[in-house]
């Protein structure tokens, strides 16, 4: 449904008469719709217009007025496609299936379906999949493939008797369980149409309207005709008859109706097939779809055979060619119309994967640090909790490591910005070579700063990894005569902390103590390691001041030696 709060107060008050018009179907419906299309074009609003074709469109369905249909469905594919309201699209492809294979077409149909089944897996649309798997179901028993129709109808099935909470419960389970019985009657399978009999009979007939009725009456005749009951199959034909009536949504109940007038010729009972072959034309017309007109035209053609009128059989004859011939027309419309839709959605998906791509693209440049290509700050925010998360639940060792590059603004202050850049990438490097084969994050925090994280490693491997960073910059032996280092060499200092992570810790408190770990440093030794340990007993009363008593240094002589 149609969420209105997002606009101004008179488009509220027309979405919302809308809504009420269309439950009762008024002609009002189109009025309004046109309206609010209006609006939704002078604002460019995608939303508005595909609802308002939506609805139009879907209104015609239930009048049976299908040329106006299809026309509205096609046209509100593109709006929604672009604005991404795929539950809408996923309902439209449903319905535009019906229509291709009530013109007779399984493949369209079968395209359509797939496209609403893709929508609805891939943006988690169950309450919209077992609806095209109902239908997928019924174009399966039309080509006669009752294996894969049941496959489909199961699937229905399966989800209406786990959602009894569904709007309208009994209707679904209903056309559930109707859909299956006639699979499993055409493949003879007795015990399980039994099966559907009794539970249509006891858990839904009671709680039907009359006309809802109708499909599952329909079901019983020619359930008792199989099963050779014949006063019940006679008093359920009788009973479709009291059912019927001329305002019927035709698209939604034209394969039960189509089936009981052939069971009608089959139990050769002319009377009653002569009482309702009449309305059900007449609304079958209404539709304008060839392909239903020309089923009812074969069914004529089989009575007047049967009782010998050869007078109207040659008339039927003379309709049935003349319906042949526009039909043909009718599908090369609908192709013409299918290859117009599938050139859109091609290209459509094309614009969308050019978009995905940028997107994707400026998602990476947003993570990532332009002068190291390494990640950057918002990177390491989003890494850090799910690495923290992830140790935490696995029970392993998490280590954070804050390094930065010693007596940085003496360097920068007389070598230049330029060379100072260059210092950063040759850490960068570094840190990457360092990385190799290992399961470390690092990324640059800022300046001369950078962060590292190491996971599934005990204290004395991170230690070990930090090491070898050192011995990586240091063998290098990059020129620094401005550092106050003994080696006069581009060095590092580094500070750490790692721990088996506990409840009421973060990966915030991690960097606070890798921070101070490297604060001491530069305290009391420039270009060394120190790794800090939390104390467990005042992890457990969660004190933010942690326990340093194991605290190693290293420093450059130590490494060298």
């Amino acid at each position: 449904m149609m969420d209105v709060k997002e606009y101004r107060t008179e488009i509220q008050n027309l979405i919302n008469q809308i809504q009420q018009r269309f439950e009762v179907l008024s002609e009002d419906t189109v009025i309004l719709c046109e309206k609010l299309e209006q609006y939704g074009e002078l604002q460019r609003e995608d939303a508005l217009i595909g609802y308002a074709c939506f609805i139009r469109g879907q209104y015609y369905y239930m009048k049976n007025d299908m040329l106006n249909f299809y026309r509205e469905m096609l046209r509100c594919m593109h709006p929604f496609e672009n604005i991404g309201e795929w539950g809408y699209l996923a309902v439209a492809n449903n319905l535009l299936g019906i229509m291709s294979l009530n013109r007779g077409n399984a493949p369209f149909a079968m395209d359509y379906y797939s496209k609403a089944l893709t929508l609805c897996r891939r943006y988690k649309l169950p309450d919209i999949e077992w609806q095209i798997h109902m239908n997928m179901g019924a174009l399966f028993v039309n080509v006669e493939n009752y294996e894969n129709a049941l496959k489909h109808y199961d699937l229905a099935y399966e989800y209406i008797c786990g959602h009894q909470e569904l709007a309208e419960y009994r209707l679904s389970l209903t056309a559930s369980l109707v859909g299956l019985g006639r699979a499993h009657l055409s493949v003879g399978h007795m015990d399980e149409a039994e099966e559907c009999r009794q539970k249509l009979e006891k858990r839904c007939i009671p709680y039907l309207r009359d006309i809802d009725q109708l499909p599952v009456y329909c079901l019983l005749a020619r359930y008792y005709q199989k099963t050779g009951i014949v006063e019940k199959c006679n008093n359920a034909l009788e009973k479709v008859a009291d059912l019927f009536c001329d305002d019927l949504p035709i698209m939604d109940v034209y394969d039960d109706l189509y089936d009981y007038l052939k069971l009608l010729l089959e139990t050769e009972n002319y009377d009653l097939f002569s009482k309702m072959i009449v309305p059900i034309t007449e609304l079958t017309r209404k539709t304008t779809i060839r392909n239903l007109e020309q089923k009812q035209v074969s069914l004529l053609l089989r009575y007047y055979k049967m009782r010998g009128d050869e007078t109207q059989y040659a008339k039927a004859a003379v309709r049935f060619v003349a319906l042949d011939e526009m039909m043909e027309q009718e599908n090369k419309m609908m192709v013409k119309n299918m290859i117009g839709l599938r050139l859109e959605l091609n290209e459509l998906a094309i614009v969308n994967h050019q978009i995905e791509e940028q997107n994707r693209s400026l998602q990476i440049r947003s993570q990532t640090d332009p002068l190291t290509g390494m990640y950057n700050r918002l990177r390491l925010n989003s890494y850090g909790e799910t690495a923290f998360e992830r140790a935490e639940k696995n029970q392993v060792g998490l280590a954070v490591e804050i390094l930065d590059i010693d007596f940085f603004k003496e360097y920068n202050d007389n070598y230049g910005h330029q060379a100072g850049d260059k210092v950063i990438q040759f850490i960068a490097a570094s840190i990457k070579k360092m990385q190799a084969g290992n399961r470390v994050f690092a990324a640059r925090y800022g300046g001369d700063e950078f962060v590292l994280i190491y996971e599934g490693y005990t204290d004395e491997e991170v230690f070990a990894l930090a090491k070898k960073l050192k011995k990586i910059i240091t063998m290098e032996r990059m020129p620094h005569r401005y550092s106050r280092t003994e080696t006069k060499y581009v060095t590092i200092s580094q500070g750490m902390y790692w721990e088996i992570p506990k409840k009421g810790t973060s990966i915030w408190q991690y960097l606070h103590e890798a921070d101070n770990m490297l604060y001491k440093v530069k305290r009391k030794s420039r270009n060394s390691i120190m790794l800090g340990h939390a104390n467990e007993e005042e992890l457990k009363r969660g004190s933010d001041y942690l326990d340093r008593n194991n605290l190693v240094v290293l420093s450059a002589t130590d490494e060298e030696n």
